[in-house]
């Protein structure tokens, strides 16, 4: 079986289109997150609690905390919540979660 020039050129650009998704998925994180302690939400803005964080969140937003750098987030889901709202109550204080690619 032979093929062609446009069907060899079509297998060719799927693969590459596999191979980069493939990279993009086990290249690890999506981005950093930053924390920064705030004195006050800004008016109309909310706060999550950090219970209501998954496992994987928490564990992040505290090594950003205690580190006071940016960490890298593990997945693309565990970013949602430090984008909006954007800010986390936790032990007492609220924080600004930046995200940053």
């Amino acid at each position: 079986m032979e093929l062609g020039g446009r069907t060899a050129v079509g297998i060719v650009f799927a693969l590459v289109a596999v191979v980069g998704v493939v990279a993009a998925v086990t290249s690890g994180g999506v981005g950093t997150l930053t924390v920064e302690r705030v004195d006050e939400l800004p008016q109309g803005q909310g706060a999550v609690a950090f219970e209501n964080l998954d496992p994987d969140q928490r564990a992040t937003f505290e090594e950003a905390v205690t580190t006071d750098s940016p960490v890298e987030i593990p997945t693309e889901s565990a970013r949602n919540e430090f984008v909006d709202p954007g800010y986390v109550r936790y032990d007492g204080g609220i924080y600004r979660t930046t995200v940053s690619s």
